[in-house]
């Protein structure tokens, strides 16, 4: 079996600010609605540094916790990662300031996993697809709802023997985890982190145009700028 992560809305977390330097070529991409990026990210779109937004912060307990809602974690959380898949994520070391500027003690990194596979299996189901207020269709994953009916089903052919991963466009920023990743994140105790749902394994391929709906053709300009949502197409 496989797991959904995400976040845990129900816990604030400090307030932190990206500090942008003149020369990171991303100035924006780092926020999304789940604990990763549905695409792979460069080190180099990361900025170097944070500061907290009051004068007198509570030094960041968790493990894992937001930056201007990017996800941000601790040297605990990298370690039990590259446990699993070493070398394969995106850690990028950054400075967390108080609010004068000066260094926090301890080692944080933004994260984001960098693996992303299309396995999410929607039949093209209605359900799996909705119409925001604007006009736009978006993935059911994409419109946050805790207690959403929908089961999760996903091609094990695509993700057998990964650990981390997020589910292309249908993911939506979400993050799923083996169940040996997710229990090892039960027995560390990391908070911040909501185990959302249970996701079945289906010995089935994947194939776009069964599991897309109405947004295939918007998955073809996806994968023909390679896997890039920010352009605004999905």
């Amino acid at each position: 079996m496989a797991w959904w992560l995400a976040r845990d809305y129900g816990y604030a977390g400090p307030g932190f600010d990206w500090l942008y330097e003149d020369n990171v070529e991303e100035k924006r991409g780092l926020v999304g609605s789940g604990l990763s990026l549905s695409r792979p990210l460069s080190e180099k779109n990361v900025p170097k540094a944070a500061r907290y937004r009051e004068k007198y912060p509570k030094p960041p307990a968790p493990d894992i916790f937001f930056v201007d809602s990017a996800t941000t974690v601790t040297a605990r959380f990298k370690a039990l990662v590259e446990e699993f898949e070493p070398g394969l994520h995106l850690f990028a070391p950054i400075e967390l300031q108080f609010h004068d500027g000066t260094a926090m003690p301890g080692e944080y990194y933004f994260f984001n996993c960098n693996v992303d596979v299309d396995c999410v299996l929607t039949d093209n189901k209605p359900e799996w697809f909705r119409e925001t207020r604007y006009g736009k269709i978006h993935p059911s994953l994409g419109l946050i709802q805790k207690l959403t009916p929908l089961e999760i089903s996903l091609s094990k052919p695509q993700i057998e023997g990964r650990h981390l991963w997020t589910g292309g466009p249908l993911g939506w920023n979400q993050l799923f985890v083996s169940d040996a990743f997710c229990k090892a994140l039960r027995k560390g105790r990391f908070g911040a982190v909501d185990i959302r749902r249970e996701c079945h394994e289906v010995d089935r391929l994947w194939v776009a145009e069964e599991h897309m709906g109405p947004l295939i053709e918007a998955w073809k300009t996806y994968v023909a700028h390679n896997r890039n949502c920010e352009a605004g197409y999905i």
